[in-house]
């Protein structure tokens, strides 16, 4: 069983994401933690409370919030994409409650207590993961991996033509977890865009009537029903998780990994093949993919 932190801000495929974890029998959730970028903080910590408690009922999940900015100005957020609230449908209120540390507490705890043995899964702005990591060797020492939804190696990004929004949104905390020292996989738009469900596919895109099923087929029609012009959703953190759990999804390459913080190429993720920490993900094995992400969210 793996061990991970999941830093999150959901988001609609966020939200995919999380299901998938908290349905997947071989993570163990040592916490989940909050930042702003898809939406506003307050929205994504109520969405991921919301999403928990929705799918795991009584379970003793730790959600824990960060931060509401990045290490610079301030999030732009893209609630054209994701919908009302980050999440475009209605979730039951819950009376669970945030963990009394803050994220950067929460990843820092959860990190020493286990020495090499927890991976952190980032599907936001690395806002959180870069403070956590900021003047503690001990930390950065600690944490196994850190599988990150982000970036635009070989292809054009979704904000820019340079830059994916992840990275984007916090160039300067993205630069800081790459030249950390810890071991990265990074899964970018170069397999996330390669990686999707289909208008045509629904309205069941995932089996069963289990609450994970049917909050996912809600997820995905009012996706589509709100961008009339799009026939794919892209499964970006959908697909983080599925290679935290499954890492052979993948095809990498190891690299150092840098990022442009100004100017007209803000967020590009500047990559230098050979040595390095970083596992760039180049190729990815798509059917695998999509039947580990209709699995757990059918389950």
């Amino acid at each position: 069983m793996r061990r991970v932190i999941i830093d999150t801000d959901p988001g609609t495929d966020d939200a995919l994401a999380l299901l998938m974890a908290l349905n997947c029998p071989d993570l163990h959730i040592e916490g989940i933690t909050t930042v702003g970028g898809n939406a506003t903080l307050a929205h994504t910590t109520r969405n991921a409370l919301r999403l928990v408690e929705y799918v795991a009922g009584g379970r003793d999940v730790l959600v824990a919030a960060g931060a509401d900015r990045p290490a610079q100005g301030s999030f732009s957020f893209a609630y054209h994409v994701h919908g009302t609230d980050g999440l475009g449908v209605d979730l039951p209120s819950t009376a669970r409650k945030l963990h009394r540390a803050d994220a950067v507490e929460l990843i820092r705890d959860r990190a020493l207590a286990a020495p090499g043995s927890v991976t952190v899964i980032a599907l936001g702005p690395l806002t959180n993961v870069a403070a956590a990591l900021d003047g503690r060797p001990d930390v950065a020492q600690a944490i196994s991996e850190i599988v990150v939804m982000g970036g635009a190696v070989e292809v054009p990004g979704n904000v820019t033509p340079h830059a994916e929004f992840n990275i984007y949104e916090d160039p300067w905390s993205a630069d800081a977890v790459f030249s950390s020292g810890v071991s990265v996989t990074l899964i970018g738009l170069d397999v996330t865009h390669r990686t999707f469900m289909r208008r045509d596919a629904g309205p069941q895109w995932f089996e069963g009537d289990s609450r994970s099923a049917r909050l996912g087929n809600r997820i995905l029609a009012n996706s589509f029903r709100e961008r009339a012009d799009v026939q794919e959703f892209y499964l970006h953190d959908p697909l983080a998780v599925a290679a935290a759990i499954e890492p052979d999804i993948l095809a990498c390459r190891l690299a150092q990994v840098s990022v442009v913080t100004d100017g007209e190429q803000r967020g590009h993720t500047v990559v230098s093949y050979g040595d390095g920490p970083v596992r760039v993900a180049l190729e990815v094995n798509v059917r695998r993919a999509v039947e580990v992400v209709r699995t757990l969210i059918s389950d």
